[in-house]
């Protein structure tokens, strides 16, 4: 999404909410201009929260990422583990723990989460995550159990001021490919959240990454004419109601969380 566009919408979104994550699977820091994107949420006084593989992360995003508009980056370390990479594990942490430690001697002031979303029953992560924190206890003088983390599942464990590991169990991405799951329950999408895709079509929620629920197009309507279009207010009352009136989210496994 170019600039220009970017403010026009930053502009609309500051009636509707507070916060921005820049992701819908894609990865900031990819984007060279990072900083000039970030610089315009901060002037319509939006929070910013970066989700990123950290793939490409070096020094040079070190500054940048000190941004004013940043509230939170989670780094999602266990996609080192899905998907093929020349790098080794400690060369794919190594500029992940550099970045914390130049941010905590700055005094951050925003979060740093390392999520780990990998437990299962099956503990089929289990080495990996295991070499993960003999190098965080290395660095950030800790000791993790890991047989205790897998028997009790904690949310998060903080490693230092304002930096935390934050766990959470795999999930299947939503597709209308996917088995049917149930047409009851309740999701927040639509109500913490919705997703804006680069192209200007907007989702429900993060994980309906190619728009199959289109809800409609910020190059055509505004976001509060989309919002409250019947097809918006027809999912948001199914949830309510605890009723699913999507194909999509009658497929989506995630959602299932909520219910409990």
């Amino acid at each position: 999404m170019n600039l220009e566009k970017f403010d026009f919408l930053n502009a609309q979104l500051k009636d509707v909410t507070k916060e921005l994550a820049y992701h819908v699977v894609g990865d900031p820091l990819v984007l060279k201009n990072l900083n000039e994107y970030l610089n315009i949420s901060y002037k319509h006084g939006l929070k910013v929260n970066i989700v990123t593989t950290a793939n490409n992360l070096t020094q040079k995003h070190f500054s940048t990422l000190m941004n004013n508009a940043i509230r939170q980056i989670n780094f999602s370390i266990n996609s080192y583990n899905a998907n093929s990479h020349k790098k080794t594990l400690e060369e794919y942490l190594n500029p992940i723990i550099e970045f914390t430690k130049y941010a905590i001697e700055k005094k951050q002031h925003f979060f740093i989460n390392f999520r780990i979303w990998n437990l299962d029953d099956d503990k089929s992560a289990k080495e990996f995550n295991k070499k993960v924190f003999e190098i965080l206890e290395k660095n950030f003088f800790t000791s993790l159990d890991i047989e205790q983390i897998y028997k009790e599942k904690p949310k998060n464990i903080k490693l230092a001021r304002m930096v935390f590991i934050n766990f959470d169990e795999y999930f299947n991405w939503p597709s209308l490919s996917n088995d049917f799951v149930s047409d009851k329950g309740f999701c927040y999408g639509l109500d913490s959240h919705f997703a804006i895709l680069s192209s200007g079509k907007v989702a429900p929620c993060c994980l309906d990454k190619d728009a199959v629920v289109n809800l409609g197009d910020i190059n055509k309507n505004s976001i509060s004419e989309i919002l409250s279009s019947k097809r918006v207010l027809d999912i948001q009352k199914g949830f309510r109601k605890k009723e699913l009136v999507e194909e999509l989210c009658q497929k989506c496994e995630y959602r299932t969380r909520f219910d409990k």
